[in-house]
């Protein structure tokens, strides 16, 4: 399914509905034969506050948890690049396997990535790389008892198992998000401020206000687009395709080392 187009409709269909709410208005405040007092500007106020405060803290937390999941990437890629290296510390005979086991358990998790907006596709994705993960912890586990030095061993089990936790982490931090109805209710309060809107542009008795209601309509579009687009910053014009080249150079890295020759 492309949410790409799901989330680009909505946003239309949002657009007309601020439109319609403001008609709506209009038609209310034509219907009043004067104009509120000192009351009702102190409502319209608190819905209008109310409106400001939920738009910022949804869009600054819609933010931050994009930030931490690029930071959980990164974090991911510095332990795979440790855990790598730390197969030099096993037996050269048990190396080959494990070396060939990453290598293919990063491309799954760079498919994980690439595929993280498709719900039905990442499932089978993620399976993959979880299967994955219990054969290089149990070929791991193998390798460190294969006359490996204990400290050694205890090292490079470490590095494993921090890139482990540090994908299911990361995993665990892309399906964190605010609940549906936060956005259902913010969507709900930006229809009853264009309502209010309307009413007080009928009772202003202004005819040429097209201009005001484009750009309220705008605003509050694009404001909720981006909140959704930070949440899921693959769906729409938000990407992170930079973070994803980390763990495509990390993969490119990770080559077998060059075996030593002997003197002719």
């Amino acid at each position: 399914m492309n949410y790409s187009y799901l989330l680009a409709g909505l946003a239309l269909v949002f657009f007309v509905g601020l439109f319609v709410a403001i008609a709506i208005g209009k038609v209310l405040g034509r219907s009043l034969d004067e104009k509120g007092g000192a009351g009702v500007a102190a409502i319209e106020a608190s819905v209008f506050a109310l409106l400001g405060l939920l738009v910022a803290f949804t869009f600054s937390g819609a933010a931050q948890r994009m930030a931490e999941r690029r930071d959980l990437v990164i974090q991911e890629v510095n332990a795979i690049g440790t855990a790598w290296l730390r197969i030099d510390l096993l037996e050269p005979e048990d190396q080959p396997r494990l070396r060939d086991q990453f290598r293919g358990y990063v491309d799954q998790r760079i498919l994980y990535e690439r595929h993280v907006a498709d719900l039905d596709a990442r499932v089978g994705i993620a399976a993959t790389a979880g299967k994955m993960q219990q054969d290089i912890w149990k070929a791991s586990v193998v390798a460190a008892r294969n006359r490996v030095p204990p400290a050694l061993a205890a090292s490079y089990i470490g590095a494993v198992n921090d890139m482990l936790d540090s994908a299911t982490s990361l995993s665990a931090a892309q399906k964190v998000h605010p609940p549906i109805v936060t956005y259902v209710f913010l969507g709900f309060l930006a229809l009853v401020c264009a309502c209010l809107v309307g009413v007080n542009l009928a009772a202003s008795r202004q005819q040429h206000t097209l201009l005001h209601q484009v750009i309220y309509a705008v605003v509050m579009t694009a404001a909720l687009y981006i909140i959704i687009d930070f949440e899921f910053p693959r769906i729409g014009v938000i990407r992170i395709d930079q973070t994803d080249a980390l763990l495509v150079s990390q993969r490119e890295s990770m080559t077998d080392p060059a075996r030593p020759t002997g003197k002719p």
